[in-house]
């Protein structure tokens, strides 16, 4: 059964809103898209970046749908109606409150980041249950309730307002005690995770990404810090608002200055609260010794490269805040197998190796690049292609694979309504000191471009394969085409082996 409230008792839950018009409506659902909109909803009229909801605020209005809106609309003065000042933060109030806002029955952790995010929502709710806690999370892979999950097909990272909220009523009506949330820089913008009262605000590594909407790294970086905002200021549940923050990134001293309760840095490399010392790693993982502020323990971590260590503090500071002991986190990063598609090996008995990872930037691939580069004897081998989803700095990624790769193949990955082959000219147009066809070439076909580089693999050699990862679909000016980036790595290893 769906929840029901009146629209006065709604505008109630939002700072400044005006109810002007039919206060005993009732609500049963809020909605932000006009045309599911029907008899007992609220539609939420919210400015995008190519159409404005008000404009279509009347329509939905003529079918009996109260609205709410920021300015003026033609409708009936006996429209069901809330005006605010801001309808994009106001869709995430609406929401919780419609719900009984569910995330102040949860202790909620919030992971952002450029790089690490999803890894790191995905160790920290491993960690979580494996202590005990019953965790639900939610991350550009999957949506999880306890043991339950669910594929995210969203093709968004962080979804909208009402369906976050909705994600954590779920988890609090499943029994779920703690909520991890990866939330990106787009979301805290668009005020996605608004009203998810965040404990804990977690920070991966703040690069150079999405400078296409966020125009500056200021910007990228303001609208990253929003999250330690929103923990400082989020409905007190008995723990400390703490930003758990990356003492060896560049975004360290800038956020460090963000007002909060309490502050913990992670670092490899510097004095921080949260260390790793004495690590060792191979391919097939790390060892490390923690030191916390709670205590220090052993860890043999099954992530190889160095960020996945990054990962792993970060991911310790959130569960340590969260009420964790020292011994709890340590015992669950030591049980943590991955992620899917997050530097995932392709074991099949091949004498070399081959790893599916989701680095769609410059400085993602380079990253990989970098840390793979130990683990090959022979020849680091990368495919990849630049997606038109968003600005990933195109001749950034082909300069990462001159400069990281040994062999590499521009192919295509999601080129919507572009030209693959000129967005793979863009990513050419950063190729330094390399030579095509003897230091990389150009194959637009994925599936023949991940072929070609494992039928060229030999002993020692590393291959990697990259910008994909978990996804299953490729999306083209020709609509939505299935993909599984696995599935076509396997089948080019098993004709390798066959021949």
């Amino acid at each position: 059964m769906l929840p029901e409230m009146r629209l006065a008792d709604l505008a109630a839950g939002v700072p400044d809103a005006v109810v002007e018009a039919g206060a005993d409506y009732e609500v049963g659902s809020i909605r932000y898209d006009s045309r599911q909109a029907g008899p007992g909803d609220l539609f939420v009229a919210m400015a995008g970046l190519h159409s404005d909801g008000h404009d279509f605020a009347a329509a939905a209005a003529g079918r009996g749908v109260a609205i709410c809106i920021m300015k003026p609309v033609p409708v009936a003065a006996a429209t069901p109606r809330i005006r605010v000042p801001d309808t994009r933060p106001a869709l995430a109030e609406l929401a919780a409150t419609l719900l009984g806002r569910p995330a102040r029955r949860l202790r909620v952790a919030g992971v952002t980041g450029t790089d690490g995010k999803t890894t790191t929502t995905h160790i920290a709710g491993h960690i979580l249950e494996h202590a005990g806690r019953r965790a639900g999370s939610m991350s550009t892979v999957a949506f999880r309730v306890g043991p339950d999950e669910t594929y995210n097909q969203s093709g968004q990272t962080t979804i909208e307002a009402p369906e976050v909220q909705a994600w954590l009523a779920r988890m609090v009506a499943g029994g779920v005690e703690y909520a991890v949330i990866e939330a990106t820089s787009h979301a805290l913008v668009q005020h996605r995770v608004g009203a998810c009262d965040f404990d804990v605000a977690a920070f991966t590594n703040v690069g150079f990404d999405h400078l296409d909407y966020h125009r500056t790294w200021d910007d990228y970086l303001e609208a990253k810090a929003r999250l330690i905002d929103l923990a400082a200021t989020a409905a007190p549940k008995g723990l400390p608002k703490t930003a758990v923050l990356n003492r060896d990134d560049i975004s360290w001293e800038r956020l460090s200055q963000r007002p909060i309760g309490r502050r913990w840095s992670y670092s490899i490399d510097n004095q921080a609260e949260i260390r790793a010392v004495d690590t060792w790693g191979d391919a097939n993982g790390s060892r490390f010794h923690l030191l916390t502020p709670e205590g220090e323990a052993d860890v043999e971590f099954r992530l190889p490269a160095r960020f996945n260590v990054y990962n792993a503090l970060c991911a310790a500071g959130v569960c340590l805040a969260l009420g964790l002991t020292v011994a709890e986190v340590a015992a669950g990063l030591s049980t943590f197998r991955g992620v899917a598609g997050r530097l995932e090996p392709i074991e099949m008995g091949q004498d070399f190796k081959v790893y599916i990872d989701f680095a769609h930037s410059a400085g993602a691939l380079a990253s990989a690049l970098r840390e793979l580069r130990p683990f090959a004897s022979g020849r680091l081998i990368a495919v990849f292609g630049s997606t038109a989803r968003s600005d990933h700095d195109r001749p950034g990624m082909g300069r990462a694979a001159a400069e990281g790769a040994d062999y590499f193949l521009i192919t295509t990955d999601d080129p919507l309504d572009e030209d693959p082959f000129a967005i793979a000219a863009d990513v050419q147009a950063g190729v330094v000191g390399r030579e095509a066809p003897r230091d990389y070439a150009i194959v637009l076909d994925r599936r023949r471009a991940i072929r070609d580089a494992i039928a060229m693999a030999r002993p020692g050699d590393v291959v990697l394969l990259a910008g994909k990862g978990h996804e299953r679909t490729m999306l083209t000016a020709a609509g939505q085409q299935p993909w599984d980036e696995r599935a076509e790595a396997e089948a080019a290893i098993r004709a390798v082996l066959r021949s």
